[in-house]
């Protein structure tokens, strides 16, 4: 049986509390939201904080509110389900309700945050294993070693970005607020990831996630979410993307973008708008565009499936969403 670490626990009941125990503590704290990824990974000694700064007292980091001029402000601490059952996001963001329900399982949900979501831990089949199988293994880049097992000669670290909502909130144009002891800033969620599995995302030391901020959507936007995974319940997914289009599907597109995730430490933004610009949506330009989105993503043995099969679903993938706003079945194979 694997334990949790000893730690402290804190529960603060508002903003400023949290992000002044977050400056005490520096590197010795971490911020428990559902808890979903971080205890299990505690558990796994990937991570041994001597405090846990609960978000469970902070009532104004749950809920779905109206934002002014339009779009919709959620707080970082409300649930998947919640997201994924409001009725402002089914009717204005369905892909992120998609999103939020392909995350693990039902339960696992009405615990996970879309906070915690965002901020998900880059993860590898090498890195998230327990203590005893890392150490048999002699440790990795990303925990303890010195050597990244997917790509022995990369200076960085390759574990993947693998949070479910980030492809649909990047075509989206979602903002993070963040704030921490220095003040407060508003950053797009696309902004928030490096190359480095390591040391992965943009947040200021003890900078604490608050918001995540939708804009309106825009009109004659179209955005669909999809996830391939081994088990349709409970795992992670070895591949996961997003497609957005603008314009008419008949008449003429003004715009396309694609983000690819699970395919390294940060999600695979892919511009399509010089291909796609005044053409219909056709199949030969379905085709193409999930060619173009495949082309920029380099898999590696991160997961229990072959790269070659990954880069391959990539384009099936793209080519299968694309279809299914055509409203034809799909023949992507």
């Amino acid at each position: 049986m694997m334990r949790l670490p000893a730690f402290d626990y804190r529960v603060p009941r508002e903003v400023g509390e949290a992000v002044s125990l977050l400056a005490e503590y520096g590197e010795d704290a971490k911020v428990l939201a559902g808890g979903t990824d971080l205890l299990p990974s505690m558990k796994q000694g990937l991570f041994t904080p001597k405090v846990l700064v609960s978000l469970r007292g902070m009532a104004e980091l749950r809920g779905i509110r109206d934002a002014e001029g339009g779009g919709l402000r959620v707080g970082a601490a409300t649930t998947l389900r919640d997201v994924a059952r409001d009725p402002r996001v089914l009717a204005l963001y369905p892909a992120l309700a998609d999103a939020c329900s392909t995350v693990a399982t039902h339960i696992i949900q009405g615990t996970g945050t879309l906070g915690g979501n965002v901020l998900l831990d880059t993860r590898c089949t090498y890195y998230n294993q327990s203590a005893f199988w890392r150490t048999a293994l002699g440790f990795c880049l990303k925990k303890g070693g010195d050597v990244c097992h997917v790509a022995r000669t990369s200076p960085t670290c390759m574990a993947t970005a693998s949070a479910d909502t980030v492809p649909a909130l990047i075509l989206m144009g979602a903002n993070a607020r963040l704030v921490g002891a220095a003040g407060e800033r508003v950053v797009p969620v696309e902004s928030l990831y490096t190359d480095d599995g390591r040391d992965w995302n943009t947040l200021r030391p003890g900078e604490l996630l608050t918001e995540v901020l939708l804009p309106p959507p825009a009109p004659g936007s179209a955005i669909l979410h999809r996830k391939m995974r081994r088990r349709q319940a409970i795992d992670y997914g070895f591949l996961l993307a997003a497609v957005r289009v603008d314009g008419d599907l008949a008449g003429g597109l003004t715009d396309a973008r694609v983000v690819v995730s699970c395919v390294g430490p940060r999600p695979v933004v892919t511009p399509l708008g010089d291909l796609v610009a005044g053409r219909p949506l056709t199949a030969e330009l379905a085709e193409e565009i999930a060619h173009a989105a495949a082309r920029p993503a380099a898999p590696l043995t991160t997961h229990g499936v072959m790269p070659s099969y990954r880069k391959k679903m990539i384009r099936v993938t793209v080519r299968r969403a694309l279809d299914t706003l055509r409203g034809e079945p799909s023949a992507a194979v």
